[in-house]
């Protein structure tokens, strides 16, 4: 399978977003954590919007007008019930308006409503700026914990991945802004070998942040061949993800986080070939419906759905697969068949299913 997530901030980040080292990477969002300023639980009734020179800024109990960067003013919208995409149509003045009834109308529903709000100071602690507005279940991570875990892994071997062919400039895939951060990690000097690739499998992860509500914290982990120079991923075998909400004890769902990562460090390259070997030798049935009939309904197979395993069957490319009715083959198919699916939580269920899969035989 490809994995384009790398792809995709390649092509959409701006300059002053990307990095090219961790150290880097890790002193910018040691910056952006320096400038926060976080306010939790302030009610809503203390809040409102008010037009400043043609623009939406926040007012609070002070007084004093605040601007609202771009992800704010969504999530501010996003509590008044309003559309963000529509109120940017609007005068300042009517924009206003609408938040500001839209406030009302939330304290009249819940006199007691409050907020976490996280600003952006600027130089000489002037120029505040909001940059997040959440509900008070969030739980805040910041993108300089998990770049600082990065640099903790670089005793070990891991640094960041840079591309094995076709490489078209010095990019690298790491970044980081006031929203989130990415970046795509492989062990320097790690390889599987495969049956019929005579450069092995390269192990990486993928780990993505946001410290203002918009994403979860994930991990993904995987094998893969190689990288090209626009940072598509080919060839990448045996995908896991953990996923964690911004919600609730995060803090200490983190251990799962870290020890997912550990063990993966730890385990060595005969473990994973012997995985390999094992899921291309080990056949499942002799025919495509004796196939299906044994995963369906299968706990590994994650509650696929009978029609998801047999698009899975079919997606098989035997020249590159081996055979649909081996271990190995089918869970390249499904791998395949995930990437042609246009929702994210799609892809992901079916890989996590494949990654179940192959290690359930």
């Amino acid at each position: 399978m490809e994995i384009f997530a790398a792809n995709k901030q390649w092509s959409t980040r701006p300059e002053d977003e990307r990095y090219t080292s961790i150290e880097d990477m890790h002193a910018a969002a040691v910056g952006y954590r320096n400038a926060a300023r976080e306010r939790d639980s302030v009610p809503v009734a203390t809040l409102s919007v008010q037009p400043v020179n043609g623009d939406v800024q926040l007012v609070g109990r002070g007084g004093l007008p605040v601007r609202i960067s771009n992800w704010a003013f969504g999530q501010l919208a996003q509590r008044v019930s309003a559309p963000a995409a529509y109120l940017r149509t609007l005068p300042a003045e009517l924009a206003a308006q609408n938040i500001n009834h839209g406030l009302r109308a939330k304290v009249a529903g819940a006199a007691d409503a409050t907020l976490s709000l996280l600003f952006h100071v600027g130089n000489a602690g002037s120029a505040l700026m909001l940059r997040a507005l959440t509900t008070d279940r969030y739980e805040r991570v910041w993108n300089s914990e998990i770049t600082e875990r990065l640099l903790s892994l670089k005793v070990d071997g891991w640094d960041v991945a840079r591309p094995d062919i076709r490489a078209q400039d010095d990019r690298v895939p790491l970044y980081v802004s006031d929203h989130d951060m990415f970046a795509f990690i492989r062990h320097s000097g790690y390889t599987v070998a495969e049956q019929g690739n005579g450069n092995g499998l390269q192990r990486g992860f993928i780990v993505s942040n946001s410290e203002v509500g918009a994403s979860k914290l994930r991990l993904m982990r995987f094998l893969y061949r190689e990288m090209c120079g626009n940072h598509i991923i080919w060839g990448a075998e045996n995908v896991s993800e953990i996923a964690l909400r911004h919600v609730g004890n995060i803090r200490g769902r983190l251990g799962a986080w870290d020890t997912e990562i550990r063990q993966y460090l730890n385990s060595s390259a005969s473990d994973d070939e012997a995985m390999i070997s094992r899921a291309q030798r080990k056949t499942i049935a002799g025919t495509k419906d004796e196939v299906l009939d044994a995963l369906f309904g299968k706990r590994s197979a994650a509650g696929l759905s009978r029609r998801a395993l047999e698009a899975g069957y079919d997606a098989v490319v035997p020249d590159e697969d081996g055979s649909p009715n081996s271990v190995w083959g089918f869970v390249q198919g499904l791998t395949r068949h995930s990437q042609t699916l246009p929702y994210a939580d799609d892809r992901t269920a079916i890989d996590k299913a494949a990654g179940k899969l192959l290690t359930a035989f």
